[in-house]
């Protein structure tokens, strides 16, 4: 089975709408982000998977290795380790939480725009 670009750009835009509500609707901010974030980890490694198995499209898996080991994992074991804390106050070897979520917003939005590239290249 082949994921399409298509298919992976709606699945990336829609996360990013669910996890909007999730915020909204959970009232528990560690939850809502827990939740969040295994979304954010499961979608790329999904994706990751389907590059592996029939595109092998370097650029594309460039991007999805970069915002998962550069921004999901890092994010995600730092709200983990650290429940309980708020996650303004965390940093990541220096570097405060915000702004690695600031990159992680632009790393995914370079996930995006990889998959655009490639669903145009295939026409």
């Amino acid at each position: 089975m082949n994921m399409s670009y298509k298919k992976q750009i709606g699945l990336l835009v829609l996360w990013v709408i669910a996890v909007i509500f999730i915020f909204k609707i959970i009232s528990d901010k560690q939850m809502a982000a827990l939740l969040a974030g295994i979304g954010f980890l499961l979608l790329p490694s999904l994706f990751l998977y389907f590059e592996f198995k029939n595109e092998k499209n370097k650029i594309h898996v460039a991007a999805l290795l970069l915002f998962l080991f550069c921004s999901a994992i890092p994010i995600f074991l730092l709200r983990i380790f650290n429940w309980g804390v708020d996650f303004k106050s965390l940093n990541l070897l220096g570097i405060p939480a915000g702004a690695l979520h600031l990159s992680s917003n632009f790393l995914y939005i370079l996930v995006i725009i990889s998959a655009i590239y490639h669903m145009r290249m295939r026409k």
